[in-house]
């Protein structure tokens, strides 16, 4: 959590360099991401930090609670009861997170490069308990699909809530691999992640529920 020196920091100078270091842990590992960069590029000194956070993870901690609050903001507000079935909810998820992107490029960086940092060997042991809480997320969907009778009751949910993680991870994975979007070479031009791919973006997603709806639904 940060400290009340930053939580008293005027807004402007907060989101300066709430902003500076959410695009340093966007770009590199956490290991290689470098508090002493940042601060030279914010012109301000190396210890001021430290009088608004713990230390590094505090930091990290914070930005990535900033950054999930952010996008809650838009896929929050999305109510499963308001749908005929879970696909079109799981696209409007897509939908709505579009629209997170476009509006909060540093944001969503830092957020598809999650992964990465907390595969870095210092924080590494965050990696299953963050993974765990996703997951059960997810497990929290397929239950509510099972109960309700949409969803097969013959695959234990825990494995029906871990294939819908993947679905979403294949998802980002494909863009990513296929050269649709290009996270390097949009955070380097200042532009979010699926800047102008927005068709692409959901052409996959609906693909992705074409194989997923039958092995998922109920017959």
């Amino acid at each position: 959590m940060p400290k009340e020196t930053f939580i008293k920091l005027k807004e402007e100078k907060k989101k300066h360099i709430t902003d500076a270091f959410l695009r340093e842990f966007a770009v590199k590992t956490y290991d290689e991401a470098s508090i002493s960069m940042v601060v030279k590029q914010l012109r301000i000194a190396k210890g001021s930090v430290y009088q608004y956070f713990d230390d590094k993870l505090d930091l990290f901690m914070y930005l990535l609670g900033e950054s999930v609050a952010v996008k809650t903001r838009y896929t929050g507000s999305l109510k499963r009861e308001n749908y005929v079935d879970f696909w079109a909810y799981f696209s409007d998820l897509y939908e709505f997170g579009f629209e997170f992107d476009d509006e909060n490029p540093l944001q969503s960086h830092f957020l598809h490069n999650l992964t990465q940092n907390l595969n870095s060997p210092s924080i590494k042991h965050l990696y299953n308990d963050l993974l765990s809480q996703v997951v059960t997320g997810f497990e929290t969907m397929a239950e509510y699909e099972v109960q309700n009778g949409f969803f097969r009751s013959d695959i234990p949910v825990k494995t029906q809530g871990f294939v819908l993680y993947k679905l979403g991870v294949s998802i980002q994975e494909q863009l990513e691999v296929t050269g649709i979007i290009n996270p390097k070479e949009s955070i380097e031009k200042k532009q979010p992640v699926y800047f102008g791919k927005k068709d692409e973006l959901m052409q996959v997603v609906a693909d992705y529920i074409k194989l997923a709806r039958p092995a998922f639904n109920k017959n």
